[in-house]
C-alpha cells in the first residue's frame, strides 16, 4: 500500500502544478533596454566608420573623389575671377586705346590744319612771282633784261625795271663748259613790285603757245605736287592755276576746284 501513497502524492503535485500553470501571470514581462540597444548600435556604426575611414582603401577612394570635385569647382571659380579680372582690364585698355585713336586722328586733324593754314601763307607770299621757262641761258645774262624783253616782244605787256622787284635762275647753276649741253634751260622766277603788274603778265601767258616758253604761277612744293597729279589724273581734260589755287575741267565738262588728294579721288 505505501507505493500506492507515493503515487496519489506524485498525482496530487502534477495537478496543483497545472493548477498554477493554468492561472494567469499577473508579474510584468521584463522589457529590453532600448538606449542600451541605441548605444551598442551607435558604437557599432562609430567603429564601423572608423574602421572604414582609417583604411587605405577609404581614404584612396575618397580622395579620388574629393579631389576632381574640389579641383573642378576651383576651376571655375578662378576662372570665372580671371575671365571678369581680364574683361575689365580689356575694357579700360579698350578705352584707352579708343582715347588714343581718337587724340591721335584730332592731332592730325590739327597738324593737317596747320599745314593747309602755312601752306596758304606760304603761297600768299609768292602771289607777286612768276616762273618762266623755256628762256635759253647765256653767260653773263641780265635776267631782268630777259623778263622784260620777254614782256614787250611777245606778250604785249609794258615792263620797265622799277617794276621788278628781282629776279634770277633757280637751282644751282650748271658749269660753263656745260651750259651749251644743257638739255633745257633753267627756269626763271620773277617777282614784281605789284599784283597787278604780275597778273597782266600771267594773263598773257597765252600769247606764248607754240614758242615752248611758259609761265607758271610760283606754286608752294605741295600745291606743285597736288598740281602735278592733276595733270596726270585720267578725269581730267584740262588744268591750270589761278592766284595759287588749283583748277581742272572733268570728262563731264566740269570746273572743279582741287585744294587735296581728296577732290582728285571725288572725280567721276
Amino acid at each position: 500500500m505505501p507505493p500506492k501513497k507515493a503515487t496519489n502524492a506524485a498525482k496530487s503535485t502534477s495537478t496543483r502544478r497545472q493548477v498554477r500553470e493554468s492561472q494567469p501571470n499577473d508579474e510584468p514581462t521584463p522589457q529590453p533596454n532600448t538606449d542600451l540597444i541605441h548605444v551598442d548600435i551607435i558604437d557599432s556604426i562609430r567603429q564601423e566608420l572608423n574602421a572604414a575611414i582609417n583604411s587605405d582603401d577609404f581614404c584612396t577612394n575618397l580622395i579620388c573623389k574629393l579631389v576632381p570635385a574640389i579641383a573642378e569647382a576651383v576651376k571655375e571659380k578662378v576662372c570665372k575671377e580671371i575671365h571678369d579680372t581680364f574683361q575689365l582690364e580689356l575694357s579700360k585698355k579698350q578705352k584707352q586705346l579708343d582715347d588714343a585713336r581718337e587724340e591721335i586722328c584730332q592731332l592730325r586733324r590739327d597738324l593737317t590744319a596747320t599745314q593747309d593754314s602755312a601752306d596758304r601763307q606760304e603761297q600768299y607770299s609768292r602771289r607777286n612771282c612768276l616762273r618762266i621757262q623755256g628762256i635759253p641761258e647765256s653767260p653773263g645774262e641780265s635776267t631782268d633784261e630777259l623778263v622784260i624783253n620777254l614782256a614787250t616782244e611777245k606778250l604785249n605787256v609794258t615792263l620797265t625795271p622799277g617794276e621788278i622787284d628781282r629776279s634770277h635762275r633757280i637751282s644751282p647753276r650748271p658749269r660753263a663748259n656745260n651750259i651749251a649741253n644743257a638739255t633745257r634751260p633753267r627756269a626763271i622766277i620773277v617777282k614784281l613790285t605789284s599784283y597787278n603788274t604780275r597778273d597782266r603778265i600771267y594773263r598773257a601767258r597765252t600769247s606764248l603757245k607754240g614758242t615752248r616758253i611758259y609761265i607758271n604761277e610760283d606754286l608752294t612744293r605741295r600745291n606743285q605736287e597736288l598740281f602735278a597729279r592733276a595733270r596726270k589724273h585720267e578725269r581730267v581734260n584740262r588744268s591750270w592755276t589761278l592766284d595759287g589755287k588749283i583748277f581742272v575741267i572733268d570728262g563731264n565738262d566740269h570746273k572743279h576746284h582741287i585744294a587735296n588728294t581728296e577732290d582728285l579721288a571725288r572725280l567721276r
